[in-house]
Parts: structure tokens; sequence; C-alpha cells
């Protein structure tokens, strides 16, 4: 009884703590909150239902007294008298313990004892969360009752509590039993605790609803118990009476005292409403319902309203109201459900309905179909598409229609240009050349209209003369230039669109300047705008000159751009008629700038282009053909752009391009010609003579025509420039009077054998030796070298003569690039074993690191390549230096890290002991995180803590504790030392007393112009004696009534009255001492003490906050100036990162020129050393710049994390000192409860001296103004100080207010970094999950593969049976003229077969009348069996199939696991291989089920045959019973093989495989949700993380 009535008390203390903070369901910004309706009786003034209540009759009743032989009090229970019935209204009304109402039941007389029972209902007309159940006996307590709850009307009652002393007799429950964690908590219990008959009257029974129940501490998380605490309605069921066994006898006084009645029902609880409402009013119809918050709905709020649906409902909890969201409908519905599918993909659950504007969609977010989004996107319009031209009725987001080809108009209505006749096919295009025609055509006709060197119907080939049909060609096509030696060409195949480009990154790239006189000028470039400009002193134009790269032969540039940027200090510019001046081939042509379209030039850099042409819409001045033009391009001398353009001004020069083309993959130049040459002619321009031909005039070159050659001897052609011949006969030189390289002999005898091959090999020349005429080769093959090139040359091996085995080539040595080039003697001439390996490398091939370096000897990179392991000695096995060659893993010694085993494990010191690192041994009270020095091994203690394993508190500090040591604080001027003893009580000078010795003792003050405390004046000197005699005598008193006992003298009746009357006086003067002296004493001691404490208390914390105020003062200023540090250096990065781009951009490697004469060996090393050295300095400045802007960064990096440091350590600060400043608080209070009770103590010393003294003498006088006077001005400047402190503290707390957001902010990103990361690990974990549901499945699968086999093999075993059964047929058919004796006995065994067969008979009387059909059946046999066989085949094959896709599977599984670290591919990965094994095991199923189709082909072919079979007219009766045995054994083989329960295995199989399927397809969207979701999380986050302000808060 006792725990239920604490529990019930706690329980009601939780309910009124609670209510004040669950009145409101939101808080004061008008967030959403949990809140509850207020905790109540809820069975306050409602109707119980009894089912039996004494009255009606009127019975009589008497009281129970419990002892024998005493005579009872009786009574009358009448229901018609209001003084005398005992109704069940009693059970809820007020309960008033001085006016006791109960309920009361028929006494045991009327048989309401067990079995009988009597239920009480309690209808609370609305669902409560019922805390507790309580009942109050007038009579003795039931022996067994129990109570019962239902959920709603009309629903089972379930038991909430059985009360019985015969638990297991009465309710079959055990007695006293407990619920343990994990059983079930909606379990009702039994218990005997108050089953007992004493208390006769008024005892309690009090049930709590989650008492002993374990998820009870977790009630927001449990919907078990939440379920379990709901109910509608309360019963409780009476169903034995407690006695005293006397009604055995039936004594009807005795019966009369047994009866039930109950003084108050009550029911401790909660209005239901899930955490919505706050309070349950009554509805329209007076009904008890919840007031919903939270757009919430429903009798408890159990539902969410109409139109808030985004998310599903939930009850609201501590940690989330749980709030019911509106559905987004963009204003276009006012209707929504609730879609589950759209919130497990969207995370947003609210479907639209009833879209208005012609919109649909889950959020009303898109138009209906054929519909579109006005401007304004408030409606969707009509897309109104023609019907015979659009190509569906849906439009784009403009209203445009999607068009039939040829058809336009954004309703698709009419004809595009160059189209006509509008049909339901669309419209009939031109057909015109998109290249050579206006793109217009006669409506009627179809014919073209060209362009002015185009010809054709469709304008779609050239005119004569002219190619490249080009559509950005105005004229259409491009004149034949030929050297003017042909009319006919075409566009040339193999030429790429090139540019030559000046872009001033690095340099003025070459240009010059020039004065209209040809003297040059220099040109100023400048670093900073990337640009070159002219400056003029005079009106005397100025011009750049462009370098060679622009000059020579730029006959492919014609027809296309020279483009510049330029621009002029000064608007008062005057163009001219030549500001881009071309010259070449003795001709020249200028342009102004103004022409072709370019604007005006001015202060702002602008682009020019200038098209390299001859016709009139680009006016190059003077007028020349295009011929001529494009030989000025083929021979350009000068390129000149005017520079300036008035009197001291100036010209500016940036990014000149001219487009041209050159031979190479890339973007195809068509306007390249490619000539049809006449006889005597050829080339490409037809800029060559042919064979037989030279220049007529070879001073014009190629514009020269071409004659036949005339050259004699070994050749009939000659050079048609040089005229030199076309030696044959392996001869050479001009007249052919050599031989060529690669023979020997005299080539001027004239015969066609003069030049005999060398005998060397292919590619090498020889010579012969004038005296020996021995025949030595030259110029040997790349890397070989002797007198027939058999020998490998250095740096180079194998056998080219096979000298020692096969003939094996010379190759170069493969050293890995680990070897120096310029050595001798690199490698081994005929294994290739490398010798001189570099860069720590080691091995045949120089592909590995030498011991004692790791890394990638194969790196491109020197510096990637082997580095040393410098492996720590001193931590290190064995002090080995070598390690692992992969990973540079030293082998370390106990507890020792890092790769080269250089420093100690967390918690370990002292590396260099050789033996392995030694433990910290911090301890764990006294050190912060168990870490200490790696040197010393001194740990990192707590506050207040040292020794160097943070054992002991450090001096002038107390207290070891987890906390650390607490300062003792002693005063300085009062203690006479800053440590204090173990309870933190400091020793104090004279003068002195409290713990901190920092109050001055009993007749001492406080001076500050003088150190110490002070003693008082005389007057209080005069006061103390006087005490110090009451003392004095009142311990006389005192040691005489203790010896008044004790003593052993005798003492007479006379002096003992003179002592007591002596001791009476002296009581007397003492107590009219203290009386007269109390009231002005104690008064102004207590005025004095209280100004002093609180001026010391007040000026304490305004030094405190003082500090506090100017620590974090500077702190603040401190972290701004690393923000601007931190600004400033990552400004100074991207310049840095921008100077190394544009040093890559500038640098320009050019690749080394081909190898020359084999003399010059030593010039192309020295060009090759030169270049080789002029890229590394570049390579080094570029690493250097790139070196100091990454270093830079990495300085901004680390200033930002010191600033976000230094930002946390002031908030923890600022946390530290209100700490401080509550304890500081905490601390006055404990004083202020001490001095009052020191208050209450001194006030119970002074009555109990009043009644001990009947003495006291007066004291002198007091000089109280002074005092008064003193007291007042200390009180003034206490408030003084008091305003100060109040200034500065609101200062410090602007203050700390201000980096509480920002450290709130902070907070905020970090938590949404771990959001973040902790929805990734769950997206992997599905990933893993699903991975797993795939390997299950091709194990399903392989188990499959292996029943396919088993099926194979009874197939094939059933194919040989069949063909048994064939033979036996045709033996059959042998004897037929014995079958046709014994037809009578075919009938009888036919029937016969009938029983054994089914419905044969039928098919047998309907047999055929002769043998052949017999030979027929057998036939139909022989091809039911190959097609069995063949069908058998195919399965075994699908199912080879089948285990070749998932060992594919398998593998793509296994590649999928490497990728699973990467979160959204490896996602999207395992989908894809998800959906392989899906279509493999769908496969699988196929194949299964064609298997049992072919099976069940079988056995329709075995029922055939043996309908057939039967349908004989005349067999033989042997060989038909033989054929008979046959069969059966051949039915009885297939009952035994279990074909059909393998089949039906096999089938279950594929079934449980497809529902895998269905749910790993489940899994597959499920993860593709969370992708989703990510996706829009990562949209939302910021691209960086700044010390701003974020404008989305996480």
């Amino acid at each position: 009884m006792r725990i239920c009535l604490r529990a019930l008390v706690a329980l009601s203390w939780v309910a009124v703590c609670a209510r004040a903070a669950m009145d409101e369901c939101g808080d004061a910004p008008g967030r959403a909150q949990r809140c509850m309706p207020e905790f109540v009786n809820a069975a306050f003034n409602v109707t119980v239902v009894a089912t039996n209540t004494c009255g009606a009759p009127p019975e009589e009743y008497c009281v129970q007294t419990g002892a024998t032989g005493v005579t009872k009090s009786c009574h009358i229970c009448d229901a018609r008298d209001p003084r005398n019935h005992h109704s069940a209204v009693y059970l809820t009304d007020y309960n008033n313990q001085q006016d006791t109402t109960w309920w009361q039941s028929q006494t045991m007389l009327a048989g309401i004892q067990y079995p009988n029972s009597i239920n009480l209902t309690l209808h609370l007309g609305k669902s409560f969360d019922i805390t507790y159940v309580r009942l109050k006996f007038h009579t003795s307590r039931p022996e067994s009752f129990a109570i019962y709850k239902r959920t709603s009307e009309g629903g089972p009652w379930v038991p909430y509590q059985y009360y019985s002393g015969s638990c297991e007799k009465t309710y079959r429950k055990a007695s006293r039993g407990f619920i343990r964690t994990g059983e079930d908590e909606q379990q009702a219990l039994c218990t005997d605790d108050f089953s007992d008959i004493s208390p006769l009257t008024g005892g309690n029974v009090a049930f709590s609803t989650l008492e002993g129940r374990p998820s009870a501490y977790n009630f927001d998380n449990s919907p078990v118990l939440q379920d379990w605490v709901t109910a509608t309605d309360i019963r409780v069921t009476l169903n034995r009476l407690n006695t005293f066994g006397d009604e055995v006898f039936n004594d009807p006084k005795v019966l009369k005292s047994y009866y039930y009645a109950i003084s108050d029902f009550a029911v401790g609880g909660r209005c239901k409403c899930n955490g919505h409402a706050s309070e349950c009013v009554k509805n329209s119809r007076g009904r008890l319902v919840c007031n919903c918050k939270h757009n919430t709905d429903g009798d408890d709020c159990n539902v969410c309203k109409p139109f808030y649906n985004d998310r599903p409902w939930r009850r609201a909890t501590a940690d989330s109201p749980n709030d019911c969201l509106p559905c987004d409908c963009n204003g276009k519905s006012s209707e929504c459900y609730f879609d589950a599918e759209l919130y497990r993909a969207r995370g947003h659950g609210g479907h639209c309905r009833n879209c208005a504007d012609n919109t649909d969609g889950p959020n009303c977010e898109r138009c209906l179909d054929n519909y579109y989004r006005d401007a304004s996107g408030s409606r969707c319009l009509a897309c109104s598409c023609n019907t015979v031209g659009s190509e569906s009725p849906q439009c784009d987001n403009r209203g445009v229609c999607a068009c039939k080809p040829g058809v336009s108009g954004e309703k698709c209505d009419r004809c595009q240009p160059g189209f006509h006749s509008l049909t339901e096919a669309g419209c009939r295009p031109c057909s015109c050349s998109p290249s050579g025609s206006t793109q217009e055509c006669d409506v009627n006709t179809g014919q073209c209209r060209c362009k002015d060197n185009v010809e054709g119907f469709s304008c779609d080939r050239c005119k004569l003369g002219f190619f490249n049909l080009d559509p950005q060609n105005a004229q259409g096509c491009t004149p034949c230039f030929c050297f003017q030696h042909s009319s006919v060409c075409d566009s040339a195949d193999g030429f790429s669109v090139h540019t030559v480009t000046s872009s001033f990154h690095r340099d003025d790239d070459q240009w010059t300047g020039q004065q209209r006189d040809g003297s040059s000028v220099p040109v100023q470039w400048s670093p900073s705008g990337q640009e070159i400009s002219l400056i003029s002193e005079d009106y005397f134009p100025m011009y750049f000159v462009a370098p060679e790269k622009f000059l020579g032969d730029q006959l492919l540039s014609y027809g296309q751009n020279l483009t510049l940027s330029f621009r002029v200090d000064r608007r008062d510019t005057r163009l001219s008629a030549e500001d881009l001046v071309l010259e070449g081939a003795d001709l020249r042509v200028a342009v102004p700038l103004i022409a072709q379209g370019n604007a005006y030039p001015n202060e702002n850099m602008q682009t020019y282009v200038f098209r390299l042409h001859d016709s009139t819409d680009y006016p190059w001045r003077p007028t020349i053909s295009h011929a001529d033009f494009q030989k000025l391009l083929h021979n350009l001398t000068a390129v000149k752009i005017r520079g300036t353009y008035s009197e001291k001004s100036a010209g500016y020069l940036d990014d000149v391009t001219l487009v041209t083309a050159r031979r190479g993959p890339g973007v195809s130049a068509h306007w390249v010609e490619r000539c049809t040459c006449p006889q005597g002619y050829q080339g490409q321009h037809c800029e060559q003579c042919t064979l037989g031909y030279r220049r007529a005039r070879p001073e014009l070159g190629a514009f020269s025509s071409c004659e036949p050659c005339n050259c004699n001897g070994h050749s009939e052609a000659c050079n048609p420039d040089s005229g030199a011949c076309d030696c044959r006969d392996h001869t050479s030189g001009l007249s052919c009077e050599r031989c060529k390289d690669g023979f020997y002999g005299d080539a001027t005898r004239g015969s066609s054998d003069d030049c005999q091959p060398c005998p060397c090999p292919a590619g090498a020349t020889c010579a012969v030796v004038p005296k020996t005429r021995e025949v030595v080769c030259t110029n040997c093959p790349t890397g070989t070298t002797g007198k027939r090139c058999e020998l490998c040359d250095d740096g180079f091996f194998g056998d080219p003569l096979g000298a020692s085995g096969p003939p094996r080539p010379c190759r170069a040595c493969k050293c890995s690039d680990n070897i120096d080039p310029n050595a001798v003697g690199n490698c081994n001439r005929s294994t290739g074993e490398c010798l001189k390996c570099i860069d720590n490398t080691d091995g045949f091939f120089c592909d590995r690191c030498k011991d004692g370096f790791y890394g990638n000897a194969l790196a491109t990179s020197a510096g990637d390549k082997c580095k040393p392991c410098s492996c720590s000695p001193a931590g290190t096995v064995g002090r080995q230096t070598a390690c692992s060659q992969v990973t540079g893993q030293c082998q370390c010694l106990p507890n020792v890290a890092e790769r080269d085993c250089s420093a100690c494990e967390p918690g370990f010191f002292n590396l260099m002991s050789n033996n392995g690192c030694e433990r910290c041994n911090c301890n764990p009270i006294g050190s912060t995180n168990g870490q200490c020095d790696i040197t010393s091994g001194q740990c990192e203690c707590q506050p207040g803590v040292t020794g160097r394993h943070c054992e002991r508190c450090e001096v002038n500090f107390f207290g070891f504790g987890s906390s650390g040591c607490k300062p003792c604080d002693c005063d300085p001027e009062g203690s006479q030392s800053g440590q204090c003893k173990e309870d933190g009580r400091c020793e104090c000078r004279p003068g002195f007393v409290g713990t901190r010795c920092d109050m001055c003792e009993e007749n001492y003050f406080y001076n500050r112009s003088a150190p110490g405390c002070q003693q008082c004046p005389s007057c209080y000197s005069l006061v103390r004696d006087k005490v110090n005699q009451q003392r004095q005598k009142l311990q006389d008193l005192q040691t005489l009534i203790d010896n008044l006992g004790s003593g052993q003298d005798v003492v007479s009746d006379k002096a003992f009255e003179d002592r007591l009357k002596e001791a009476e006086r002296a009581i007397e003067e003492l107590l009219d001492e203290a009386q007269s002296s109390k009231d002005v004493d104690r008064g102004l001691l207590d005025r004095l003490n209280a100004i002093n404490g609180t001026l010391t208390t007040q000026w304490n914390r305004l030094q405190n906050i003082r500090g506090t105020v100017d620590s974090t003062g500077a702190q603040a200023d401190r972290a701004r100036q690393r923000v601007r540090d931190a600004e400033s250096l990552i400004e100074h990065a991207r310049q840095e990162l921008d100077k190394a781009k544009d040093a890559i951009r500038k640098v320009d490697i050019k690749p080394p020129s081909g190898a020359g004469d084999p003399n010059n060996m030593t010039l192309l090393a020295e060009e090759a050393r030169t270049l080789a050295d002029k890229h590394k300095m570049d390579a080094d400045q570029i690493e250097k710049i790139a070196r100091d802007a990454n270093d830079t960064s990495t300085k901004a990096l680390n200033l930002l994390q010191k600033t976000l440091e230094g930002e946390g350590r002031t908030s923890q600060e600022i946390d530290e000192l209100n700490k401080k400043y509550n304890e500081a608080k905490e601390l006055a209070k404990s004083l202020e409860k001490q001095a009052h009770k020191v208050q209450a103590e001194a006030e119970d010393a002074s009555s109990k001296a009043l009644k001990i003294f009947a003495n006291l003498t007066s004291v002198p006088p007091l000089d109280t103004k002074s005092l008064e006077d003193e007291a007042s001005k200390i009180k003034k400047e206490a408030s003084d100080l008091d305003k100060l402190i109040d200034k500065t503290e609101k200062e410090y707390n602007d203050l700390r207010d201000d980096l509480k957001g920002k450290e709130q902010e902070v907070r905020k990103l970090l938590e949404k970094g771990r959001s973040e990361q902790q929805t990734a690990d769950q997206l992997l974990a599905r990933a893993d999950a699903a991975k797993a549901v795939a390997e299950e499945a091709a194990k399903k699968g392989q188990q499959t593969f292996r029943e396919a086999e088993n099926i194979l093999d009874d197939l094939r075993d059933f194919d040989r049976r069949v063909n048994d059964n064939k033979t036996a047929a045709e033996e059959a058919l042998t004897k037929i003229p014995a079958i046709n004796a014994t037809i009578m006995d075919a009938n009888r065994m036919t029937k016969q077969a009938e029983a054994a067969l089914g419905n044969a008979a039928a098919d047998a009387r309907q047999a055929k009348s002769t043998a052949e059909e017999a030979e027929r059946i057998a036939s139909s046999v022989q091809k039911g069996s190959a097609k069995t066989k063949e069908d058998a085949e195919k399965a075994f094959q699908d199912t080879n199939q089948l285990d070749d896709e998932v060992s594919d599977m398998m593998q793509q599984l296994d590649a999928a696991e490497d990728e699973l670290a990467r979160k959204k591919a490896a996602a999207d990965q395992d989908m894809m291989m998800a959906s392989m094994a899906s279509d493999n095991a769908k496969e699988a199923e196929d194949n299964a089920r064609k298997a049992k189709s072919a099976v069940k082909t079988v056995l329709s072919t075995i029922s055939a045959l043996l309908d057939q079979l039967g349908n004989i007219d005349k067999v033989d009766l042997s060989k038909l019973n033989q054929i008979d045995e046959s069969l059966k054994r051949a039915k009885s083989k297939m009952g035994a093989s279990e074909l059909d329960r393998k089949l039906a295995e096999l089938n279950d199989v594929a079934r449980s495989q497809e529902g895998m399927i269905n749910d790993y397809d489940q899994q597959i969207r499920e993860i593709r949700a969370d992708i989703a979701n990510l996706d829009d999380i990562k949209k939302t986050l910021p691209d960086g993380c700044f010390n701003t302000p974020s404008l989305e808060r996480p």
C-alpha cells in the first residue's frame, strides 16, 4: 500500500509540475510544442452503473466490528429514503471526510458472495490517458476483485489488474507476478497486497497503470504502453467478500454484516489528445472532445485536418510536436490526401486533388496534358495546336507546338520559309541546298534561288571555277586558285582548322612598331594588362607589325578571319583608309578599322574582325582580283595594324588571331582546295610539275608553267625546279653519277647493274675501303653497330646475328626511365639487365626500390619515386632501416605508431627508450584524457591538479576530484599563506577569521588605509572587557552548578544560601545590562556587518566582471583580426593561383627537332640539354609559384581554423564565466542561509542568557552618530558600485549574446554535417543490404541450375525408357496375324486397361483396324521422344546460360563492392546490378517454366501412346501383356522419379525468387528516394564554410 501511495503522490506531483508547461501548444515565438489537457479525476460526478445496490427493497445491514460476542450496530438501507440510500452516485461525488457517503451492495444474505459478482462500470464518454484508479472502501476490502478497461464503446473488456488472496484459484494468475523486459507489457498482474480483511473500514486500493512496466521510462516511444493507458470505460468487478469465516453458520446477523461498500471511486488521468490539445471541451452534441491544435482533428486529435496531410499523423512527443503540415498545392487546390508512396520518395506526402487553372500533379505544379503555363505563371492555357500541322496536341512551356516537318508558327498553322503545301504529312521542302541558296524557292515549281557562285535546280553545286559550297559564304562558293593553272577544284581532305594567335601573356610575342616612313619604334608590353601599346608624339600614324608566324604562305587563310582586340586612350580618333595593311607578292591592300561592320574605337577594348576576301562586301583597297588576293596571301610579307590616331595618343592591341588550316585531325577546313590539274602539273594546288616536266620560268616559282624535261642516262625524268634527273637503277646525284644509299659500286658505267645492295641490315648504308676493297656498313639502324651492324649499340641489347642462339634484334633497354640517358653502359648489351639504376631504384629493369627505400619506382616524377624509409632507430625493432617497399611501413616496437615508427601510440610516451613506448598511467580522476607528453610522460591534468600522473592538487588548491582541484582562494591579506587545509579552510593571521580569512574577528575592523584588521577603539575595549567579565561569571556559575552534585566538600545551608544569593545578584546584574544594551548594540552591529558584507561582495563581483569583460573584448578583437588576416591571405592565395595558371598557360615546351646527321650528335645533345634546362627552369618556376600559392592557401586555412578555435574558446570561457557566476550566486544564497541560521542561534543564546542571568551592569554610552555617518557613506559607495556593476554587466551580456549567435550558427552547421553523414551511412547500409539480397538471388539461381540438371537427367532416363517401349511396339508389329486371331481377348484386355488407364476404353472403341496404326503410333512416340530430348537439351543450354549469367552477375557484384565508398555513384551501380540480378532471376524462372512445359509435353505424349495402344483391334495377347507390363514399369519409374514434386519445388523456388525480387525492387526504389533526398540536401548546402551568417538555417 505504501508503494502505491508513493507512486500516486509522485504521479500527482508530476501532473502538477507539468501542467504549467503543457497548458499551451506553442512557445513564446509561436513554435509548436507538445501540449496536454490538465490532470483531472475523470470519474468526478460521472455516473457509475452498478449491477447491484442495496435498498430496493429496503433491507437491514450491520456494521462489522471484528469482535465476537459484541452486539453489532445495524441500520436500514432504503433506496427511497434520501437519508438512508446508498446509490452509485455516491461513488464519484465530492469525498468529504467529515460527512462520508458511500455506495453499498446487498448483504451476503442476498447471495452476493462468490461465484456471484458485482460490476461497477464507469463510462468516461471519451478516451482518457489513465494514470491511476483509486478505490476507497467503506467496509473491509474484498478478498478478490478485478479492474477492467475498454478503449471503445462495445469493445472487449481488457483486464487491468487483479487483487486476490487466491490469485491462482480465482483468476488463474500467479500471485505477485512481474513483467520482465521484452515480455508483454499489456498483461494484467495479480497481487494479494490489498486482500486482507483489515482495516474494517477506510481501506484504500490504488492501481498505477505504468507501475512495473519496463518501458514506462520511455513512454513516448512505446505504442504498447500508450495503448495500455488508453480507456473510455473502467469496470470494477467485485468477486469475493472478505470474511472471518463465521458465515458458515448462516447466522442472519452475521450474513448481514458482510457486503461491499465503496465511498470513493477516483480515476486520475488526462483527456487523451495525443499531445495536440491543452483542453477538452463539449461539442455541439454535448460530447467531450479535444480542442485540437497543430492542425489536427478528431475526438482525440488522432487525424490531421483536411489539407494538412503533407506528412503522416503522429503523436506529439517531448522532442517533436509532430504537427500536421499543410499540403503545397501552389494555391491551386484546397483538397489533398496523404500519399505514402509520395512521402517515401520526396519526404512530402501531400497529394493535391481537383487542381484549378488546368493544373495537375501532386502539388498542382504542372499543367494538364495539352496545356501550358502562361507568362505570369499563375494559370495554364490550352495549347490549341493545329491538328494538321502539329505533331501532337501538346505544346512546350511557351505555348509553342511541335510542328511537323516544314511547318512553322506557334500553332503550326503555316509552312516555313523554303516549304510549301501544308498537308497531313507537313509541308514539302523546297529541296534547296542551305549552303548554296537563299533558302527560298518558287511556290509552284520549287526552283531554288542560288547565290552568285552557285548553280543547279537545288543550288547544290558550285559553278565552274569555284568550290566549297559554304553556308557562311555570301557568294556560296570560293574561286579556285590552283596557281592559275586550272579552273577545276574541290575541297581537300585531311585539313583541320588552325589559328595563329598572339595573346601577350608573357611578353610582346616579337611584335614590333613602325612609323609611316618605315622607321622602327618600340612597343610597350604591359604585364598587368597583358597587352602591347604604341604612344605617338605627333599626328603621324604608327603601326603594329606582326611577327614571322603571321607571315609567309598564308594561302589557306583566304576567305577566313583576322581578329584583333583594340582600344585607344581617348576618343579623338581620326581613322584612315589604311588602318589594316597586308603586303606580299608585290601587292598591297588596306582597309579602314571600321570596315566590315566593326565599331568605332574607344577607351574600352573591342574586338575587330576582318575577312580576307576580295568581295565587294569587304572593301579592300585597291580592289584586286581573287587570284591576286590569293597570290598576296601565298607570300604574305607584312601585316600592319595602325596603333595611333592623334597627337600624344596611345593605342593598345591584344588577342590577335588569324584563322588558317593545317594537315591533321580536328575540325575540318573545307575551304582548302584540291585542284584537278592539266597534263604536266600535279600537287594539291597544281603547284608542281609532273614527272618529265620542269619550270619554264623558275623565277616565277609555282606560278610558272611546266615544260617537258631533258634528262639522259639512268633517267628520263628530272626535277621540275632544279632540273635534276630522277635516277633509277639504284643511282643518285644530279646526273645519276653515284650509287644511292644502301648500294655500292661505280654508277658511271651506264649499265643497270652498276650498283649492288650493301651487305647490311635494311636501312643501313655502306662504303668500299679503297685499299682493301672491303665493304663496311655505315649508318647502321638504330641500336646496332659494327662492320656488319652485328653488335648492339650502347643502351640496347640483343643478338642481331644469332651468335649466342636464335637471332634477336637489338631493342632499347627497358630501365623504367630510372637511368641517366647521357651515361655509358647503362645495361648489359646481351641480356638487357639494367646496371646503373638511379633515383634509389634497383632490379633487373630498375623497377623496384632499393633496400631501405619505398615508393613507386615507375612514377613519372623523380620526387614521386623511391623515398628513404627513414625508420626511427628508437622506435624500430632491432633498429632496422628497411621497410615495406609498397607502403613504407617500418616494423615498430610495442606501442609505437606512424609509418616510420617515430611516435608513440596515444596514451604512451618515452620513444627513446629503444624498448617501445611506456604507458602514461595518468590518474583517471586527475587527468583530462589519459594523454601525456611524449618525452617527459607528463599527463594533461585537470584544473588545479599537478604531478606527473596528475595524482595530487597544486599548491594553494584542495579537493582532489574528477573535475580537478578547487582553488583555496585564501585572502592574501588575512591568511598566513595561500595553502588551505583539506576542508578548504585557510590559516588566518591575527585579527582575521572566516574560511578564507576574509573577515575580522570580534573587536576588530577593516580599514583600507592600513593593512590588516585594526583593533576597535578603546570604547569597544570596554565593551569587550565587560563581555569577557560576564563570560567569566557565566563560566564560574557553570562550574558552580557542575560542582553542586559532584563536589566532596560539605556546604552548610547558610553558606549555600549566601552563595546562591550572590549568584542570583550576579545574574540579575547581567540581565539588566543585557536588557539595556540589547536593542542598540545588536541592531548597530547587524547593520554594520550587513553593509560590510554587501560592499565586499559587490567589490569582488565588480572585479571579476571587469576582468571577464576585458578578456572577452580582447578575444573578440583577436578573432576579428584573425578573420581579416584570413581574408587577406585567401585573396593573396587567389592572386598566386592566377599567376600560376598564367605561367602554366605561357609555358611553351617545344619538342626537339628530328635526328640530324650522324656526325652532329654532339650538337644535338647540346641542343637537347639546352631545351631540357629551359623546360626545367620553366617547370621550377611553375612549381615555385604553385608551392607559394599552396603555402598561402595553407596559411589561410590554418588561420581560419585558429579563428574558429578562438571563437570556440571564447564561447567556452563565456560559459565558464556563467557557470562561475551561478556558483557565486548559489554560494551567496548558502551564506545568507548560514547567516540566518547563525542569527537564530544567537537569538536562542540570548534567550537562554535571559533565563540564566539576573544581573548585568550597565554599558557605557556609545557614539552612534559617527557610526551611522560612516555607514551612510559606505552605503552610498556601495550604491555607486552597484550601478557601475549593472552597466558593466549589461555590456558583458550584450557581448555574450552576440557571440552566442555565432556559436549557435557554427553548432547548427556541424549538426547538419553530422546529419548528412548519418544519412550517407544509412544509404551505404542499404546498399550493403541490397548487395546481400543480390548475392542471395545468385545463390538461389545456382540452386535452380542444379535442380534443372537433375530434371534433365530424369528426362534422359525417360527418353531411354521410351526407346525401349518403341522396340517392344516394333516387335508387336511383326506378329500381326497372331494379333488378328486373338481379337476377342484383346477386347477383354482393353476393358481391363480401361480400369487401369482411365478413359482409354472410349478411345479403344474408336481404334483403327489395321496394324499400320501401331507403326504410326511408334513413329509418333519416336518423334515425341526426339522432341522431348530436344526440349531437354534446350533446357540444359538455358540452364548453362543461366549459370554463365549468374557468374557474370557475381563478378559484377564483386566489382560493385569496390565502388561502395562513393555515395550516389555506388548506389546507382548497385541499382544497375540489382536490376541485372532481377532480369537473370526472371530468366531463370522462364527457363524453369520451359522445363516444366517440356515435361508436360512428354507426359501428354505418353498418354497418347497409351491411348493409341489401347485402340488396336487385333492384338497378340502375350505381346500386349508385355507392352502393358512395360508401360506399368514406365509409369512406376515416372512415379519413382518424383518429377511432379521436383517441378512443384522448382515452381516454389521461382515464386520465392520472384518475391525476393519484388522486395529487392522496393529497396531499390527506397535507395533512389534517399539519393534524391541527398541531392536535395546537397543543393541546399553552401559551397563552403564561411564566418558569415547563414541565409538558410539548417
